[in-house]
């Protein structure tokens, strides 16, 4: 199996791809790179999954919005007053189930900037589908059958191991489940640096030690997404 990690962004040059085959357990970090005008992402992952080896895409992004903000935004009319707390109307269950876990709060994807960011990370996935013709779905199991894609949150991935996100450089090469093999040279970006991180998440979601969304919570999940970290506290080697 390939690993494309994905530090989504709204502009080429902020965007950071990782590209890894998942063996044994380990992410073998085969290249790094950041996204151009000239060699857009689009380009690169296409060049990615040309030779069709089952791939999971792991995006540092949201890839849905709030239930309760779609709902009320639709019946709301100019000037009258909304009676939903705005925790519930601006954030996705999966950020206020993650949130108690986390040193900070997750960016809430109906009132950031992010949402902006979400909405490219969703546009990637769409022109990707069209382009290489595959249905690309969102995985909701670890037994991976077809080239799909998972939501993923590099800082609390590295919180959740014992890493501090400022020492993300020094650290991912202390880490087990990593083997950067190539595009040193591009660690130096945040953004690659991150889409790394985001390969060590789909590593975690592959082993199983990321909770699913029970049945309740999977219908809210399907609709707003579901952020994929693993369960308990480990150590940084893990």
């Amino acid at each position: 199996m390939n690993i494309i990690g994905i530090d989504c962004a709204t502009k080429q040059a902020k965007i950071g791809l990782a590209f890894a085959l998942y063996q044994d357990g380990k992410a073998i970090v085969r290249d790094v790179k950041i996204g151009s005008e000239t060699t857009t992402v689009l380009v690169t992952i296409k060049d990615w999954l040309a030779s069709g080896k089952l791939t999971l895409l792991a995006l540092d992004a949201p890839l849905g919005w709030p239930t309760d903000l779609g709902v009320n935004l639709h019946l709301h009319k100019a000037g009258e007053c909304i009676n939903v707390d705005p925790d519930i109307m601006f954030s996705r269950y999966t950020d206020r189930k993650l949130w108690p876990r986390l040193s900070r709060k997750p960016l809430e994807v109906g009132a950031n900037l992010i949402a902006r960011t979400a909405h490219a990370a969703l546009r990637l996935l769409g022109q990707l589908r069209e382009e290489t013709k595959l249905t690309i779905p969102l995985a909701w199991d670890p037994n991976v059958t077809e080239t799909c894609a998972i939501e993923v949150y590099p800082r609390a991935t590295l919180e959740m191991i014992g890493i501090k996100y400022e020492q993300r450089l020094s650290a991912i090469r202390e880490i087990d489940a990593l083997v950067i093999e190539s595009g040193e040279d591009n660690l130096t970006s945040e953004h690659s640096l991150d889409a790394v991180i985001c390969v060590l998440a789909a590593v975690d979601f592959i082993t199983g030690k990321c909770p699913a969304p029970n049945m309740s919570e999977k219908v809210l999940a399907d609709k707003e997404g579901w952020i994929w970290v693993r369960g308990s506290r480990g150590k940084m080697k893990n």
